[in-house]
């Protein structure tokens, strides 16, 4: 019986997610996902050149040495998820007592901080330093997810969840376009940038001032078009949506300070019930901390397994991030020094594909396609139909086997090697972005209360920060271990077992509190 209620629960939210986003809804979500768009370029920008950067510091007092190059290019993030970890629960709790837009836009300033640190780095010691810096200072991981939450019904879930990360793809698409042109811009384009000035005494700054011009953008359309979703926060003045309605006043021939007011609700093209976790907020501040008091604790069993598994994800997807820019910059090796394939074990693997930075870019650019017309075309059409966590766990299965198969593709001939490791990134590009919104998804359908949703993700971007730490320091470690051995699959082979664990995980889950 139980069962069948359970089966029950499970098509009614699948039916539930499948309704179209109401269009000021969509409007409000696009200006949000600018911030994860920027911060999508400021993050994948370095993975072109990371394994230059960091081989250009061994000429200085630096110990770093080529064979340390995975070790050193994985600290460069796993200091930055290091950073995300210990003020994670922080920007959580700052974004409640100060609303979600106002701890978004003080982010972006140390964004633009962060990112001009780097570029102007000339040591191993400064760069470390500017990802911790950037991953201290930013508050999206948690609060993005909050607001997401907060604004989208549950009907409207399938499409809402996907339009963040699909700017944060798109932002992913432009990443690594930025880092791998314009890195040591003095070598590519000597006309432009000629030897001995600025640009050849800081080889990174281009990539990074580029950055620096969309966080500050993103930073500008925020501060004068997003609305405050918190309860608290909504009746409050906002100066740069009071500026807007000014302006906009002018031009239609009204007063400057006509219809003057707070933050503007988030309006509807649906009944207002649809509405209701958001319309329901004209509470003053005791009445809000007092219906807090009165619901049931955040963190049940459920919620907890959730964290668990979103952990691992981003686990998963930190580790395999550093290792394949690597994995495609590693040397081919020339015939005379590799073992003979006749007396080889059939899992060795010696080499990597010997891409440059452009040509690293051009593979990374591609993948990155590869997520955005997903999200796009396939991901809510996957979720609508087959419900959160069923697709959730389909896809971990998916993910497992490319992992075992991906270091593979490095032995193949030229002509089969590099559109089978392209195969392998786009698979695993559309398992990562149905995996990352699944995830999202039941996360807010677990939550006991939308008034905790601040403090789950909170706990959840920690959480997943810890593990995002531990990713690149584990998968560089196994990747130059496995470079000694003659076994470069080591690291893939380990995300593997890893995915599996992820996936017996996700058969507790549920997508109901």
């Amino acid at each position: 019986m139980s069962q069948d209620i359970t089966t029950s629960i499970q098509r009614v939210e699948t039916s539930e997610t499948c309704q179209p986003l109401y269009p000021a809804t969509r409007k409000q979500l696009f200006i949000l996902g600018l911030f994860p768009f920027s911060e999508a370029i400021a993050w994948t920008t370095i993975f072109p050149y990371i394994y230059s950067m960091v081989g250009s510091f061994s000429s200085s007092s630096s110990p770093s040495s080529s064979d340390n190059t995975p070790i050193y290019a994985g600290l460069m993030v796993s200091v930055f998820t290091f950073g995300e970890f210990i003020m994670a629960p922080q920007w959580a709790r700052i974004s409640d007592k100060i609303g979600r837009k106002s701890t978004l836009l003080i982010g972006t300033l140390g964004a633009v901080f962060s990112a001009v640190l780097f570029g102007l780095s000339r040591s191993l010691a400064w760069a470390i330093v500017a990802r911790t810096c950037a991953g201290l200072l930013n508050p999206n991981l948690g609060v993005v997810g909050t607001f997401v939450g907060e604004l989208v019904p549950r009907s409207q879930q399938a499409k809402g969840f996907s339009v963040v990360p699909f700017l944060r793809s798109f932002g992913t698409i432009l990443g690594p376009v930025i880092g791998g042109y314009l890195a040591e811009p003095v070598t590519k384009y000597p006309l432009l940038f000629p030897p001995n000035t600025m640009w050849d005494k800081y080889p990174f700054l281009l990539p990074n001032l580029v950055v620096v011009i969309f966080l500050l953008g993103s930073g500008m359309i925020g501060f004068f078009f997003l609305d405050e979703v918190h309860p608290k926060f909504r009746a409050q003045i906002d100066i740069g949506r009071r500026l807007v309605r000014s302006f906009s006043n002018i031009f239609k021939g009204r007063a400057w300070n006509d219809q003057i007011m707070g933050y503007a609700a988030v309006e509807s093209d649906g009944p207002s019930v649809e509405l209701i976790q958001i319309s329901s907020s004209e509470l003053d501040d005791s009445e809000f901390e007092q219906s807090k008091t009165s619901l049931p604790p955040a963190f049940s069993g459920q919620v907890m397994l959730q964290i668990l598994s979103s952990a691992i994800l981003g686990f998963m997807k930190i580790a395999t991030l550093a290792i394949i820019p690597i994995f495609l910059a590693t040397p081919l090796g020339s015939p005379q020094t590799r073992t003979p394939v006749a007396t080889r074990n059939i899992l060795s693997i010696e080499g990597g594909f010997g891409l440059d930075t452009t040509n690293t870019s051009n593979v990374l650019l591609s993948q990155a396609f590869a997520t955005i017309l997903s999200q796009i075309l396939a991901i809510p059409a996957i979720i609508s139909r087959m419900g959160a966590l069923h697709s959730y766990r389909m896809i971990l299965v998916l993910l497992c086997f490319t992992f075992v198969l991906m270091p593979f593709s490095a032995e193949l001939p030229t002509w089969a090697g590099m559109p089978a490791i392209l195969l392998a990134l786009w698979i695993y590009a559309l398992g990562n972005g149905l995996a990352t919104t699944a995830s999202a998804i039941l996360i807010t359908n677990t939550a006991p209360s939308t008034v905790h949703l601040a403090k789950i993700n909170g706990a959840s971007a920690s959480l997943g920060c810890l593990a995002r730490t531990l990713g690149p320091a584990v998968s560089g470690a196994l990747y130059r271990w496995g470079l000694q051995i003659g076994f470069i699959g080591l690291p893939f082979w380990s995300l593997s077992a890893i995915m599996g664990v992820g996936l017996g995980v996700s058969f507790l889950l549920r997508d109901y509190p």
